[in-house]
């Protein structure tokens, strides 16, 4: 498996349900969430470089209790050192994978920061 160099991840799109939400309710959203890749995933090769990017649109959803649900699109940008495309099946399933994983994360941070922001401005009332 090549070595990851760098992630970049991006949240084009958030929609949680309820804004009354604490971070362990959010916490245990996410972690049921579902994430899926519906586009295909975009891989390049810059052999000067020996570097591969690979990238895609991930979906995250949850539903959970009392109405609380979650829908997230999180643009996620992977970079490797070497050829990831010319690995075999089990590779690029690592990699579709970590692209899973690195959405998941993003959104629990997005949420984590949209909370203790609304935090922060109730205090200063």
């Amino acid at each position: 498996m090549s070595k990851e160099l760098s992630i970049e991840a991006s949240i084009t799109e958030m929609r949680l349900s309820r804004r009354d939400v604490s971070l362990d309710q959010a916490q245990r959203l996410l972690a049921v969430a579902q994430a899926t890749i519906p586009k295909q995933i975009k891989a390049q090769f810059l052999r000067d470089k020996d570097i591969s990017t690979v990238e895609a649109d991930v979906h995250v959803d949850a539903a959970g209790q009392a109405s609380l649900d979650f829908h997230g699109v999180v643009h996620v940008e992977l970079t490797y050192k070497g050829r990831v495309m010319k690995s075999p099946r089990l590779a690029m399933a690592k990699v579709t994978d970590r692209l899973l994983e690195v959405a998941q994360k993003h959104c629990l941070e997005m949420i984590f920061k949209e909370l203790a922001g609304q935090m922060k401005g109730k205090r200063s009332r």
